[in-house]
């Protein structure tokens, strides 16, 4: 169980470093810039609450904030107050950041493939999803302890 705990930390260390590095060559933007993209380009209305959005990356509020505001600086992100209860704030991906996205992910998937997909057989791939959907209910239960 310990090799199977180190091998999953240093491949994922391993996959965000070069998959990171990848999209600043191809794409000029970090993984986090293109997670915070995929998220908003999925969600209804391509917008989420900074709140949502904070959760689903794994971010403190500070360092959403600064991941937020590079976004909007580049054109591709805008925030919008909270018409509902006017303290909180949503990110809502812009028609630039849309097309940026768009463009980037195309080569993301490339890459994902040629470095993840190649490596494990279709059989692999299921196994590989029961276990980390696992993983993140037994997560997602102990989250609030």
């Amino acid at each position: 169980a310990r090799a199977a705990w180190r091998l999953f930390i240093e491949n994922s260390a391993r996959l965000q470093t070069e998959l990171d590095r990848r999209l600043r060559s191809s794409a000029g933007m970090c993984l986090a810039d293109y997670h915070v993209l995929l998220l908003l380009h999925e969600s209804p209305d391509r917008r989420l609450r900074m709140n949502e959005l904070g959760r689903r990356m794994v971010f403190s509020a500070s360092r959403l904030s600064y991941q937020v505001d590079v976004l909007c600086r580049r054109s591709w992100l805008r925030r919008e107050n909270a018409a509902e209860d006017r303290r909180g704030s949503y990110a809502v991906i812009t028609e630039d950041g849309a097309a940026v996205f768009e463009a980037a992910a195309l080569v993301h998937a490339a890459d994902v493939d040629e470095l993840f997909f190649h490596a494990i057989g279709d059989g692999d791939a299921a196994a590989l999803a029961g276990v980390m959907r696992r993983l993140a209910d037994h997560l997602d239960r102990n989250e609030n302890r």
